[in-house]
């Protein structure tokens, strides 16, 4: 990607998580959640997120098609799993796609452009 490509899906994801209140992860059925390795990093763990229920669900096929689209609240998110994932030294992947790509930020990065 690009580094226009990735300002512009920052601030696409960004607007839409601050318009629902929530972001949105595969959930399964034992509470976890889908986290896969970091594409940029080989020992760092990504947790997958998106902007919208209908981009989560289009990744439930394959191995991920037992999860479903589970919306972690905008304040819960920030409030909580920010902290968990650093903590971790775990990324955030927004809006994973049918080519397994996704923009891969750190929780902080991603909690100050929701807060400003």
């Amino acid at each position: 990607m690009s580094d226009i490509e990735i300002e512009s899906e920052l601030v696409t994801f960004v607007e839409k998580v601050r318009l629902g209140a929530q972001v949105w992860a595969l959930g399964a059925d034992d509470g976890g959640v889908v986290v896969c390795e970091s594409n940029q990093f080989e020992t760092t763990d990504v947790l997958l997120v998106w902007d919208s229920a209908e981009k989560a669900q289009s990744q439930c096929k394959d191995e991920w098609q037992g999860y479903t689209p589970t919306p972690i609240a905008l304040d819960e998110f920030l409030d909580e799993w920010v902290e968990d994932l650093n903590e971790d030294q775990a990324l955030l992947g927004l809006n994973w796609n049918d080519e397994n790509v996704c923009l891969e930020i750190e929780p902080t990065g991603l909690a100050r452009a929701l807060t400003d």
